[in-house]
């Protein structure tokens, strides 16, 4: 006669962090951790850090992990820097490139968004514009990364 019980779960059934969420979205698949990261188009190193809460990824990087998840594990955001953050996440944008789409350089758009600078009306006008926007209309926005010119691996 052989017995069998249920393994306990090595993770939360009720994630708080991003780490806990993607280690509970991979047992549930019942992925490894390099499956896990490959799935999503990540170095297994990378993966690693992201589910053991050492590092995070950046809301230009966020798209992997929003799709591997299927939501985003995000809290909502209640400033008006966090909705910038959490558009950044889902369209893939860098915060230079957002600057740059509403014609502003990074140092004026960080002081509207942590309160140092109070925003003009027509430049608050563009944010929220950007920030509603659909997703999908921000494409254009986002350039992919280029290959340095001239170096060879």
């Amino acid at each position: 006669m052989t017995l069998k019980s249920l393994r306990k779960k090595d993770y939360s059934e009720d994630p708080q962090t991003l780490g806990e969420h993607l280690k509970k979205r991979r047992r549930e698949l019942g992925l490894l951790q390099r499956e896990a990261a490959k799935r999503m188009g990540i170095l297994t190193e990378t993966y690693l850090n992201w589910e053991k809460g050492h590092t995070e990824p950046v809301a230009s990087q966020f798209r992997p992990v929003v799709a591997f998840l299927g939501y985003d594990p995000s809290p909502a955001p209640r400033t008006l820097a966090e909705r910038l953050e959490a558009k950044r996440r889902a369209s893939g944008t860098t915060f230079g490139e957002v600057a740059e789409h509403l014609g502003w350089d990074e140092g004026t758009l960080t002081r509207y968004l942590n309160g140092t600078w109070q925003t003009p009306p027509a430049r608050a006008a563009a944010l929220e514009k950007l920030l509603s926007a659909e997703t999908a209309d921000l494409s254009a926005i986002h350039r992919p990364p280029q290959r340095l010119r001239g170096k060879r691996n």
